[in-house]
């Protein structure tokens, strides 16, 4: 029993006339008739019987009927659902994101998508820069969106769109915090609370061989949530990325003396995936919702 077989047998049962299905399906009436023999033929058994000017269906007629009507319900959500992927209003986005960026780039990114897209599931893994990295080329995930200074890899493909300098952070009552600019030798009076990995970690690096400087770190840590809420209603400091304290009210923050290289947050694909609409629109969200513009995506 073939797709064509099973609308015929269908609309025979719904119509009660075999003009009527060839007219609905553009056929001719020897072609409905030719189908139905078939499908008795095919079947063995008598799938309906003529009672007046009516046809009425057999017990074996009664279960064809629902589960052709079933199928063919089934093979049109599914064509539906293949047209919804095609005009990105349904699927899952993969995503791998540093801790930077998750603290305040993607969260309004994230509502604003999932409130225009109600049907697109975001699938969120949170960890350092480089695993992400190695998640997005091990295609665990589709994007990536990360801190990063200097980063370039010929199988990848990074867009740069908001610079996240290094700052020095710490509680809006500590004894710095009012203070405009901040020297070296501020600095060597206070135990410091550090990022134990990632690119914080790289940049915190840099910054400590290029300017000499033994910092006191008194605690090492590879979650941002766990520095910041140390750092609070101490006199300890720490050495974060800019995107992630500048919307804080209760933390400060102030430029590094002497600060390392430039870093970015950025957004990384591998460069052999085919940009999805889900992927494109995601990333013109991002651009829209910090910037109120949107990047060429293959550029």
């Amino acid at each position: 029993m073939n797709t064509k077989q099973m609308m015929i047998f269908k609309q025979f049962v719904e119509f009660q006339n075999e003009n009527a299905v060839a007219e609905s399906m553009n056929i001719t009436q020897p072609t409905v008739t030719f189908h139905l023999k078939n499908l008795n033929k095919y079947y063995g058994i008598p799938l309906y019987y003529k009672k007046g000017k009516h046809f009425k269906l057999t017990e074996a007629g009664e279960l064809l009927y629902r589960n052709t009507t079933k199928l063919l319900n089934l093979m049109q959500e599914t064509n539906d659902v293949m047209s919804d992927f095609k005009a990105s209003k349904r699927g899952t986005l993969k995503i791998g994101a540093s801790h930077a960026p998750v603290y305040h780039i993607l969260p309004e990114a994230f509502k604003s998508y999932m409130n225009n897209h109600p049907n697109i599931q975001i699938d969120l893994t949170v960890d350092t820069a480089p695993h992400i990295i190695d998640k997005l080329r091990s295609r665990e995930i589709e994007l990536a969106v990360i801190s990063e200074n200097a980063f370039y890899e010929n199988d990848l493909k990074v867009k740069r769109f908001m610079e996240n300098e290094l700052m020095i952070a710490m509680d809006k009552e500590h004894p710095l915090a009012h203070k405009e600019a901040l020297t070296m030798k501020d600095l060597e009076y206070y135990d410091f609370v550090i990022h134990s990995g990632g690119s914080t970690r790289e940049s915190i690096d840099e910054w400590r061989r290029d300017n000499l400087v033994q910092l006191r770190a008194r605690m090492q840590s590879n979650s941002l949530s766990s520095i910041l809420e140390t750092i609070k209603h101490s006199h300890y400091l720490s050495l974060i990325s800019h995107s992630a304290i500048q919307h804080r009210q209760d933390i400060v923050s102030k430029k590094l003396p002497n600060g390392p290289r430039p870093r970015y947050i950025s957004i990384v694909y591998r460069d052999d995936m085919y940009l999805t609409p889900v992927i494109q629109n995601f990333i013109s969200l991002i651009y829209n919702v910090n910037f109120g513009e949107a990047p060429n995506q293959r550029t």
